[in-house]
């Protein structure tokens, strides 16, 4: 070891030492580059942790289709009202689950990783969290894509199959943003899933629709509620799907097993709460508290939320990462 250069007459005294410069940064389209091409490499590279992701999906689709066996294009459409709206909210939790819950034990682990190598300027958390969300949220994409195909096979939802796949992607990566907002605050995995797993619950609370009905009555839920339900992708993607499934619905179909005010069969009435009359997909969209929506409107807003999300991620990644920089 020998000591650093000093340099005569500097600063406020004669002999202050320097410290030797650091290394120069690559620039930043490659510093870029090379963040993005790890990321990907770690996605590829866990070609097993995929498939089985891949395999829970479809087969959770399969499960979550036998569940809900009313929903056919052989039986009544009036009679399965209420199983469509929880089929769709299930299957909602399910995917929002999953992706939040991977990224969130994913980007725990890679924190210390993170925090380390940006300690050392070796890039900034913009680039990190862009190559992150260019890398993982087109895989979980795929994923959700899957899950939908799959339901939409096996079950007699009436949305097309490019609605149900875009919209269950969109939230795949709206979850996967929801996770790195989650990670960027938190100092390790198990810190991450405590903060997470709490939260998910209560958005899952108050995104789902009670297949009950509004109550006119009740009047607006308190502001702190309406604050959760518009950060909840849930309540965004399940309203977006229950809109597209219901917006000018015939209770006709089914095999003309449907029912009207002129007649039909009693036992393919609706059979819950606020939805035990209503006469088209429209009404159920009215008793629902939908009736003034559209779906590009609640797409719209989960697609603003996952902007957020990330905006998010980005601020925690820097007001909550290293101060210093150390120099060997």
């Amino acid at each position: 070891w020998e000591p650093p250069p000093v340099r005569s007459g500097s600063g406020s005294g004669s002999g202050s030492p320097l410290l030797p410069p650091g290394p120069t940064p690559p620039p930043a389209p490659r510093r870029f580059a090379s963040l993005l091409i790890r990321a990907w490499r770690q996605n590829m590279r866990n070609r097993g942790l995929n498939a089985i992701r891949l395999l829970g999906s479809v087969g959770q689709a399969l499960m979550f289709a036998e569940l809900f066996r009313s929903v056919r294009d052989d039986r009544s459409v009036a009679g399965s009202v209420a199983d469509r709206v929880a089929l769709l909210s299930f299957g909602v939790i399910n995917t929002c689950m999953l992706a939040t819950m991977k990224t969130l034990d994913l980007f725990g682990r890679e924190k210390a990783v993170v925090t380390r190598e940006r300690m050392r300027s070796q890039y900034t958390a913009l680039e990190y969290l862009t190559s992150k969300a260019l890398a993982e949220i087109p895989v979980d994409a795929v994923f959700g894509g899957a899950f939908a195909a799959v339901l939409r096979a096996r079950t007699g939802l009436r949305t097309s199959l490019p609605v149900l796949a875009g919209t269950f992607a969109l939230l795949s990566a709206s979850g996967a943003a929801l996770g790195f907002a989650v990670g960027s605050v938190s100092p390790d995995a198990e810190s991450a899933l405590a903060l997470g797993v709490p939260l998910m619950v209560v958005l899952m609370a108050v995104g789902i629709i009670n297949p009950s009905g509004v109550d006119p009555v009740a009047g607006p839920p308190p502001i702190i509620l309406r604050w959760l339900r518009a950060a909840s992708p849930i309540r965004w993607c399940v309203e977006a799907l229950v809109l597209a499934e219901f917006r000018d619905l015939s209770f006709g179909g089914g095999g003309g097993q449907g029912w009207g005010w002129g007649g039909g069969r009693w036992r393919d009435l609706p059979r819950m709460g606020g939805l035990a009359l209503v006469r088209d997909g429209n009404d159920v969209l009215g008793a629902l508290g939908l009736g003034s929506g559209t779906y590009r409107g609640a797409l719209g807003g989960l697609a603003v939320l996952t902007g957020t999300a990330l905006a998010l991620s980005w601020a925690g990644l820097s007001w909550m990462g290293p101060s210093f920089v150390e120099w060997g």
